[in-house]
């Protein structure tokens, strides 16, 4: 399961405002990191999102964060469960200017996987939204093994 997770923008503390209203979290300062937040959700999970100042990377060396030009995008996304409904979603992505839309997953020529929001915040990181009546529907899909075995998915089986 995973915890937290950490993006670039290049306006930290709007986007944390922004997701923590989606996640029904709050937004805290981001210590280690000057201009850094986090949008904390509360939940008995722990779920927080650290949102870094654009540039910013981790690394080993340099005692981890790093400053160097940012990327335009960025190879990566993330797929989170909200209580947030539909409207929500929405009314966030249309406020900020954020590219948002519906739209389903799954293998080409097949039946949708699940449904979801993708929202691209600041139009450059990609961020999906499932809510609570449709998180039951990624579950079903990608959740259990059995899933992934199945042939009619298209998918290879692997083993760690």
């Amino acid at each position: 399961m995973i915890r937290h997770v950490s993006i670039p923008a290049r306006d930290p503390q709007r986007v944390a405002t922004a997701l923590a209203e989606i996640i029904g979290g709050r937004v805290f300062a981001f210590t280690p990191l000057p201009g850094g937040f986090m949008v904390v959700s509360g939940d008995a999970h722990g779920t927080m999102i650290e949102i870094y100042p654009d540039g910013v990377q981790l690394a080993p060396e340099d005692g981890i964060f790093r400053t160097t030009s940012p990327a335009a995008y960025h190879p990566f996304h993330v797929l989170i469960s909200v209580p947030a409904a539909r409207e929500d979603i929405e009314r966030v992505g249309e406020r900020e200017g954020w590219q948002t839309d519906f739209c389903t997953a799954g293998a080409p020529g097949r039946p949708p996987a699940f449904h979801l929001y993708r929202m691209w915040v600041e139009n450059r990181l990609l961020v999906e939204f499932v809510t609570e009546s449709m998180a039951a529907e990624y579950e079903s899909y990608y959740a259990q093994f059995e899933g992934f075995d199945a042939p009619a998915r298209g998918r290879a089986a692997t083993t760690a």
